[in-house]
C-alpha cells in the first residue's frame, strides 16, 4: 500500500532566524599587562637555560608576545641583554686557525677551550660535537 503525499500546512516547519555576519571571528577581549607583570615575564623568559614557550604557557600568554615585548624592550633601551656587572658586552667569537700540512685535505677538527682539547674526525656528528662542546665549557 503506498501513502498519498501529504499537502497539508501543517507539515511544514517554520523556523526564524536572524541573519547575521559570520565574515571575522567574534572579537576577544585584549587583556592588558602591567609593567611590572611584562619585566617580571620577561626576567624568568632571560633566564640562563629558560624556555620561552614554557616561561609562556606558565603566565598564559604567546610566546610570540614575550618574543615581541624582549624585542620592544632592547629597541628602547630598557633591557640590554648581554650584560656583565653594569656594562654591556660586546658578543665575541673564538679565534679560529686552520693549518694545513703540505696542502693536505682536512680530515679532523681540533678544538681547543681553555686547557681542554678536543679533537674529532671529520665523520662526527654535529649534534655529540655541540654535546661535547658544552660539557667542556661547563666543566
Amino acid at each position: 500500500m503506498q501513502s498519498a503525499p501529504k499537502s497539508r500546512l501543517d507539515t511544514f516547519a517554520v523556523i526564524e532566524a536572524v541573519a547575521s555576519r559570520l565574515d571575522e571571528s567574534p572579537p576577544l577581549l585584549r587583556r592588558r599587562w602591567s609593567a611590572e607583570a611584562k619585566a617580571r615575564i620577561l626576567e624568568a623568559a632571560l633566564a640562563p637555560g629558560a624556555n620561552v614557550s614554557a616561561v609562556a604557557r606558565t603566565h598564559d600568554v604567546s610566546p610570540q608576545q614575550v618574543f615581541a615585548w624582549r624585542r620592544k624592550a632592547i629597541r628602547s633601551g630598557e633591557l640590554v641583554v648581554l650584560t656583565r656587572g653594569s656594562e654591556p658586552v660586546a658578543q665575541s667569537f673564538a679565534p679560529v686557525e686552520v693549518t694545513r700540512e703540505h696542502g693536505a685535505r682536512a680530515v679532523g677538527l681540533e678544538i681547543v677551550i681553555g686547557d681542554a682539547t678536543i679533537r674529532v674526525g671529520s665523520d662526527v656528528a654535529p649534534a655529540l660535537l655541540t654535546e661535547a662542546i658544552r660539557a667542556v665549557r661547563s666543566a
